[in-house]
């Protein structure tokens, strides 16, 4: 299934979008992929979009002062992941998001 048939089939689980209307929702976004390994949000970095995993898996963590990692989320497709605090209340990301394998995700700017 693209991208687009994927993000319409979810947002359908929630609301009922013309054509039209999801086609302009859909507008919004950008189809961006990244290797396995990558890091998408880094601690301390500003955050300007969330995202929605079409393929692949990414890991949001943290890392404390011990050094010691904790995995809050592991997105899936049709999954959702960002730093939200961080993206909404215009701060820097206190959190890490990453690839666990090659990602194709749909991101939607603060902007958009």
């Amino acid at each position: 299934m693209d991208a687009k048939s994927l993000l319409k089939e979810h947002v359908s689980k929630i609301v009922t979008l013309t054509d039209e209307q999801f086609d302009y929702f859909f507008s919004h976004f950008k189809t961006e992929t990244f290797k396995k390994g990558q890091t998408i949000i880094s601690e301390s970095q500003d955050v300007e979009k969330e995202y929605f995993v079409v393929s692949g898996c990414l890991k949001s963590f943290y890392v404390n002062d011990d050094v010691k990692m904790y995995i809050l989320q592991f997105a899936m497709p049709t999954w959702w992941a960002s730093d939200y605090a961080a993206l909404y209340n215009k701060t820097k990301a206190t959190i890490n998001v990453d690839c666990v394998s090659d990602v194709e995700i749909l991101s939607l700017s603060n902007q958009d």
